[in-house]
């Protein structure tokens, strides 16, 4: 099961968005019980873009407001 649209797949059970651990560059996350929780290396100015377009795709698909929680979102 994909954790979310555009995931390239999984490393030992970790989904990836972006390359793997080992490239210079990747996306990963896990699951928490408060919710997703994601690890990124690349610049700042891509990781806002990327989990600003994450945040409104999955409002899209969810059909309810995503956020963060330090945004009020719980």
């Amino acid at each position: 099961m994909r954790v979310c649209r555009g995931g390239i797949g999984y490393k030992n059970g970790i989904p990836y968005w972006f390359g793997e651990d080992s490239n210079d560059i990747f996306i990963t996350t896990s699951v928490e019980p408060s919710g997703l929780s994601f690890y990124a290396q690349m610049s700042d100015d891509d990781w806002r873009s990327w989990i600003e377009r994450f945040k409104l795709e999955a409002t899209q698909v969810l059909g309810f407001d995503v956020g963060e929680p330090e945004d009020g979102f719980m």
